[in-house]
């Protein structure tokens, strides 16, 4: 299997490296939140960027489960705005997505409301970065939302692409691994990662922004995600 190539995103890292201080804002819905005891994505985040580049990050977490992006939108001044961030990175689509819920976005107005937050962030003078979701396994999920799952995952590649800002496409390394792994090593449920799939994420963030997970102290959580990551992408 040819390895996926890992983009960096120059504009961060330079922006990392000028700064003497940053703050980091991770915006999104229950991907984003603390929804249990674990080590989370931003963890391996702040730990990394840290070790890279020093002590000089304030990272906030403002992910809320359950919210879609009319809700992220409604909160922006409060979660986003009030912390006078200096990146944004983006998560939602896992609500909008979904049709039988009264937190369905319908596509347009998901894409609007993407390209709105970007905008945004771009006026606070902050850089922002889309992500996707991780893969979720359809078999635990109804085939109406599998499949609009896909397809606002395009969406925010879309928007991303539209609206020039980077994108952090985690469903592509997700999709490289085996489903098995997938199942059984890195979700907890049909639509939400455990710790170990948190951490998957976390490394894959690190080397978008020139970071070598090699540098976080290894624990028993941290070097199978390396490892998993090193098999699909170089």
């Amino acid at each position: 299997m040819e390895k996926i190539k890992t983009p960096l995103c120059s504009e961060v890292v330079e922006l990392i490296k000028s700064k003497d201080y940053y703050r980091i804002v991770v915006f999104g819905a229950s991907n984003t939140d603390r929804y249990m005891v674990t080590t989370h994505w931003s963890d391996v985040l702040e730990v990394g960027l840290r070790m890279q580049y020093g002590k000089k990050l304030h990272m906030i977490n403002s992910g809320i489960r359950g919210d879609n992006t009319r809700e992220g939108l409604a909160r922006f001044d409060r979660d986003v705005a009030s912390f006078s961030p200096d990146i944004v990175i983006i998560t939602f689509a896992g609500n909008d997505c979904n049709p039988t819920s009264v937190k369905f976005v319908p596509e347009d107005e998901f894409r609007k409301n993407l390209l709105l937050m970007a905008a945004k962030i771009r006026a606070l003078g902050a850089i922002p970065v889309f992500q996707t979701y991780y893969k979720a396994d359809n078999e635990e999920i109804t085939p109406e939302r599998a499949k609009s799952f896909m397809r606002y995952l395009d969406v925010i590649r879309e928007a991303a692409a539209e609206s020039g800002e980077f994108l952090v496409d985690q469903f592509k390394y997700f999709d490289a691994l085996p489903f098995e792994t997938l199942r059984h090593k890195l979700l907890l449920n049909g639509m939400h990662v455990n710790e170990y799939g948190n951490t998957l994420i976390g490394v894959n963030l690190l080397h978008h922004l020139g970071v070598d997970p090699d540098c976080i102290p290894h624990n028993e959580r941290i070097l199978p995600a390396m490892k998993l990551y090193d098999s699909i992408a170089g």
